[in-house]
């Protein structure tokens, strides 16, 4: 059943709106603090996103293994989740996270090229759909 009309903490909009701005670091940032202040079971989900920013932060830094370490330790942290959470399509989100590892692993590390391999982040768009 899709979650609708949720309110979100602040630091975690800011997270999403920093994500898709491409300022990883920054996003990491907004969603480790949305994961200090919250309670399971979300706090569990926004520890995959910051795994997620961070994962990106460091491919930006040419530092593919680190990037690699922060997606597995996000698809371990969204295991505890089914096919939709917060409204974001957390299915699709795992096969995206499998699909960039498999690239990172074949030797494809510019940045922009993997960043198209994910769905956006953004769960005002999941709800209307």
């Amino acid at each position: 059943m899709k979650e609708t009309n949720r309110n979100y903490p602040d630091e975690l909009q800011q997270g999403f709106a920093l994500f898709n701005q491409e300022k990883y670091y920054e996003a990491h940032e907004a969603f480790e603090t949305a994961w200090q202040k919250t309670k399971a079971p979300d706090r569990e989900f926004y520890r995959a996103l910051l795994q997620i920013s961070g994962g990106f932060f460091r491919l930006g830094q040419n530092r593919p293994k680190a990037a690699i370490k922060f997606f597995s330790h996000a698809l371990k942290w969204l295991s505890l989740f089914t096919d939709e959470h917060l409204g974001i399509d957390v299915s699709m989100l795992k096969k995206d996270l499998n699909v960039i590892i498999d690239t990172i692993d074949k030797g494809e590390l510019e940045l922009q090229k993997i960043k198209e391999l994910l769905h956006p982040l953004d769960p005002q768009e999941s709800r209307k759909s």
